[in-house]
């Protein structure tokens, strides 16, 4: 497995940075991956990331993530700026 695991099996202060860290590689390859992919069809680098900032965060929400007023303006200010 590319992907390390825990540290602990329960809860501990750095525990999502270690996920983040434990993640990082794998996403690096996917992200890279769907951005040439996305060139090589005519998209260009800002409509790619834009496109997958907003479906990381169409995840995040699915996964009953931060639904603030708060976080939600910050999203649509963010892409409809």
């Amino acid at each position: 497995m590319r992907i390390h695991k825990p540290m602990r099996p329960t809860d501990y202060p750095s525990r999502g940075f270690d996920c983040q860290l434990a993640l990082e590689a794998e996403f690096r390859c996917a992200i890279e991956m769907l951005a040439s992919e996305a060139g090589e069809a005519g998209w260009l680098v800002n409509e790619t990331t834009r496109a997958i900032v907003g479906l990381a965060l169409a995840y995040a929400a699915d996964q009953h993530m931060d639904r603030t007023p708060a976080a939600t303006k910050n999203i649509r200010r963010l892409f409809f700026n």
